[in-house]
């Protein structure tokens, strides 16, 4: 009798040894190639092997995209993290890998049926591929743009410019090295405030543009880094996972490009300047997605002028653009060139919120900045008056004027001066600068003029806040 009970133990035993599941790397597939491979996040995955699942099959409801992690009594984890399963049997799982799985290394696959699990086997993840190539020729302190081919389903994630800001691209980033050394980075990205979004590889949002660019999907290389000798190079592109953008996952990878650093013949950026003066486009877009970038090659002297331009620009998607480019010039160069702009060509609104923003830099010229902006409170166009209040707005109660007390009355009763005027224009673009500048002036003159700006209701909400901001301050 003891006997039998052993023999039966046995049988037992080896039958339930036999229902765990068992499969190899080299069952783990892709579900569109029969071959192994490296797999990536969110792909169909078949697992084959033995005792898997149920003779007769299971499938889960919702197909390819069901959200089902446990399916007649069969978990799949990888990395630890269930996987979405939408068909299960003896010999055969088909699932679909989980968003957040490591997207490079050695990645072990468990499965469990009714509570026994396999061993963990490890399978290899890796970025999806992409491809890169030269848009033209590359020359030295020229623009050099790289075009990007990303593979399903992240064609959709690369549209230059990604944000606002020139340099910014989100997730998506090129890497080089030259003779061997990676090139210095260019200093460009620098903390500034403002419209923009975040760019980023397989989510995130894009800059809002009325249409697409004529060549989308390609990134300047320039505004990265700068290339000062003919030298033998080598480009990549890399793509990280939009959820680890500071643990830097690569989602997407290319192979390196050869690059052919060229030396730049005498007098070719000047005739390059001279083309591209000629060339100014018309469609906003084409401004922010080719024009302004190349010009951003070397951010000195001679592109100042194309700046100035850009932020007169009577779409705001250029002005924009370009205020966050004044980040990549020299300080030096920049604190000449603002005041004499602005005395020549007018105050805008961007060219105010770059002088709040780096009042660091223009603090020992506020004199100068002020007096070459109240002029223009006198001006017939609506976008040159907006920019003269919104300045003052800023400049009057962060800058120190403790060297120069006279100033700020002086403001005030310059925009006094000029109020009637203004508020007869009905212009919201000149009266909601108007009703800023009010707020902060504590007054009963400018307490009189916002219950104007109230009654006249182009920017009533507006006026509103900036006479709480009067009466209780």
């Amino acid at each position: 009798m003891a006997c039998l009970r052993l023999l039966t133990a046995l049988v037992l035993t080896t039958a339930t040894a036999q229902e765990i599941p068992e499969f190899t790397p080299g069952g783990v597939t892709p579900s569109n190639s029969p071959n192994p491979q490296p797999l990536h996040p969110l792909i169909k995955v078949s697992i084959q092997g033995q005792h898997l699942g149920p003779a007769v099959g299971c499938t889960a409801g919702g197909g390819e995209w069901s959200e089902i992690k446990e399916l007649c009594g069969v978990i799949v984890t990888i990395g630890g993290i269930p996987a979405m399963l939408f068909h299960v049997r003896d010999k055969r799982i088909d699932l679909r890998t989980p968003a957040d799985v490591p997207t490079e290394g050695m990645v072990p696959i468990v499965v469990t049926r009714d509570g026994r699990s396999s061993q963990a086997v490890p399978v290899r993840f890796a970025p999806y591929p992409a491809s890169i190539a030269l848009s033209g020729p590359a020359y030295v302190d020229m623009p050099i743009w790289i075009d990007i081919e990303l593979p399903d389903p992240f064609q959709h994630s690369l549209r230059y410019p990604l944000t606002i800001s020139p340099a910014d691209l989100g997730g998506h980033h090129l890497e080089a090295r030259c003779n061997g050394v990676p090139p210095s980075p260019r200093n460009v990205i620098r903390a500034l405030p403002g419209p923009g979004s975040i760019g980023t590889i397989g989510a995130g949002t894009l800059l809002g543009i009325p249409h697409g660019p004529k060549s989308p999907h390609r990134l300047p290389l320039h505004l990265l880094y700068r290339f000062t000798n003919p030298s033998q190079c080598e480009v990549r592109y890399v793509g990280y996972d939009y959820r680890y953008l500071t643990q830097k996952h690569v989602l997407v990878r290319s192979d390196w490009l050869p690059v052919q650093l060229l030396p730049l013949p005498p007098d070719k950026r000047q005739a390059w300047l001279d083309a591209m003066r000629a060339a100014e486009p018309v469609d906003p877009v084409e401004w922010i997605s080719d024009y302004l970038p190349s010009l951003l090659a070397i951010p000195d002297s001679p592109i100042l002028p194309f700046l100035e331009r850009a932020l007169h620009h009577g779409n705001d998607l250029v002005p924009h653009y370009a205020l966050h480019a004044l980040a990549l010039f020299d300080d030096r160069l920049l604190s000449a060139w603002l005041p004499t702009t602005i005395g020549t060509s007018g105050p805008t609104v961007d060219l105010a919120y770059f002088v709040s923003w780096r009042r660091d830099l223009f603090q020992s010229q506020n004199v100068t900045i002020v007096q070459a902006v109240l002029p223009y409170l006198k001006s017939a166009a609506p976008l040159q008056v907006a920019g003269a209040l919104q300045t003052l707005h800023f400049m009057k109660p962060q800058y120190d004027w403790t060297a120069h007390p006279e100033i700020p009355p002086l403001l005030d009763r310059a925009v006094e001066a000029e109020a009637d005027r203004l508020i007869n224009t009905r212009d919201a673009t000149i009266l909601h600068s108007l009703a800023l500048y009010l707020g902060t002036w504590r007054s009963e003159a400018s307490r009189q003029l916002l219950l104007r700006l109230i009654a006249d209701g182009n920017v009533r909400e507006q006026a509103e806040i900036c006479l709480r901001w009067v009466t209780t301050h």
